[in-house]
């Protein structure tokens, strides 16, 4: 069921090919991430990673009850007052760090009727935008290509290992590090902190600035 359920965003195949990028641009240099030295020819719609606005077949404003028939029922989560994450897994559910999709919705309105996606989070690699950016990048490579980037706050996580989050608040598009890498991606509405909703996310991690 797992598989069949991420088969669906795109987990399952292969990513678009790269092709060099124009060796003659005197910003690239070949010490940094090949995202300064390579582009995508093309990105599968359900590899696309949209800031602001979707990741793979699953966008921003969606009602929750097509993310469900899409997805499934999520495999963990945690929802309280008209809030909720859901959270599907993927690969081997013996690996340590399994592959994931994180759903934050909420009431789309005071009716009270129809939840909506808010915030879509995820950690596999296949997933890009259409310049090529994914999960694994360091901070510089983000800065390419979003130089507005900034730092709102770090969590010890359950490891007590140091996360630092970073927003393009105005283009809708955050970041988790760990480490010198970047561990996850959310796309969320435009001028929407993409923190306002970790400790829901995290309640095991601790806040520290």
């Amino acid at each position: 069921m797992k598989n069949v359920k991420f088969a669906l965003l795109g987990l399952s195949i292969g990513l678009a090919a790269c092709q060099s990028a124009n060796k003659n641009d005197e910003h690239k240099t070949d010490s940094v991430s090949n995202l300064k030295t390579t582009k995508i020819q093309d990105v599968d719609g359900r590899f696309l990673i949209v800031a602001g606005k979707s990741i793979g077949e699953i966008s921003l404003g969606e009602n929750m009850e097509q993310v469900v028939e899409k997805l499934g029922r999520p495999d963990a989560g945690d929802a309280a007052m008209g809030k909720a994450w859901g959270i599907w897994y993927g690969g081997d559910s013996t690996a340590k760090q399994r592959d994931e999709i994180a759903i934050y919705s909420s009431y789309r309105d005071t009716s009270m009727r129809v939840k909506d996606v808010k915030q879509i989070r995820i950690t596999s690699n296949e997933f890009k935008t259409q310049d090529g950016l994914t999960t694994g990048a360091t901070l510089e490579d983000i800065k390419l290509k979003f130089p507005d980037i900034k730092k709102l706050s770090s969590y010890l996580n359950e490891k007590n290992d140091t996360v630092a989050v970073y927003d393009a608040k105005k283009e809708g598009i955050g970041f988790e590090f760990l480490k010198g890498k970047s561990t996850s991606l959310s796309v969320h509405q435009v001028n929407t902190a993409v923190n306002n909703t970790y400790l829901t996310l995290h309640p095991e991690w601790k806040l520290i600035d």
